[in-house]
């Protein structure tokens, strides 16, 4: 419950101050829990835009879809009322959503993966460096389910108020330590980018 009154306290200030807050969350099995609890907080959800940093390309509701994922866990309750946009390489370019975004809420895969930025991407200058554009892409078919994705950035994923990285379980955990110092994780460059406005959390 501290996570999940951390990310409302964030978006609530966020709204407080401005009149809306963004809200990026990932898919898999780590955010679930926190999903549930979060769609049960007492929020003006209906100021909330909340979006993926990856998900996909399938139908939504596919079971490998983090759209259903979201649909699911998240966006009921009291949270059925916040704005869910789909994730696609316009809603950036489009100002459909405005960065800064106030929550990133990230997971990892067991090879250093985020979003959808796997360890033979990091020589792909759009995906990994810092100065590229902060875009969305799409890519070709990657991790388990081996399915074609959109994902964002890294210099996208860093243009976050504050970001929570979850890592869940003792394998992820030795991940994020070796992570630290070795850079054919892509984790590595999530870790090194970032040192403020960021929490591990380890669940």
């Amino acid at each position: 419950m501290i996570l999940t009154k951390l990310i409302s306290d964030k978006l609530k200030l966020a709204i407080d101050k401005k009149g809306t807050a963004t809200f990026v969350v990932s898919g898999g099995t780590s955010p679930l829990k926190l999903f549930e609890d979060l769609s049960k907080i007492d929020l003006p959800w209906n100021k909330v835009q909340i979006t993926l940093v990856d998900d996909r390309l399938v139908n939504k509701n596919h079971i490998h879809s983090n759209q259903k994922l979201i649909n699911d866990h998240l966006l009921k309750n009291k949270a059925k009322l916040a704005n869910f946009i789909p994730l696609s390489e316009k809603i950036i370019k489009s100002k459909i959503i405005i960065t800064p975004f106030d929550v990133n809420l990230l997971g990892m895969g067991e090879d250093g993966h985020f979003a959808s930025l796997f360890p033979d991407m990091i020589n792909d200058f759009n995906l990994f460096d810092l100065s590229a554009d902060p875009n969305i892409l799409t890519i070709t078919s990657h991790g388990d389910p081996f399915l074609p994705r959109i994902t964002m950035n890294l210099s996208l994923i860093l243009k976050s108020e504050f970001i929570v990285l979850l890592v869940k379980g003792s394998i992820k955990q030795k991940i994020i330590d070796q992570a630290k110092n070795d850079n054919s994780l892509p984790i590595h460059y999530l870790l090194k980018s970032r040192a403020s406005n960021f929490l591990l959390e380890y669940i």
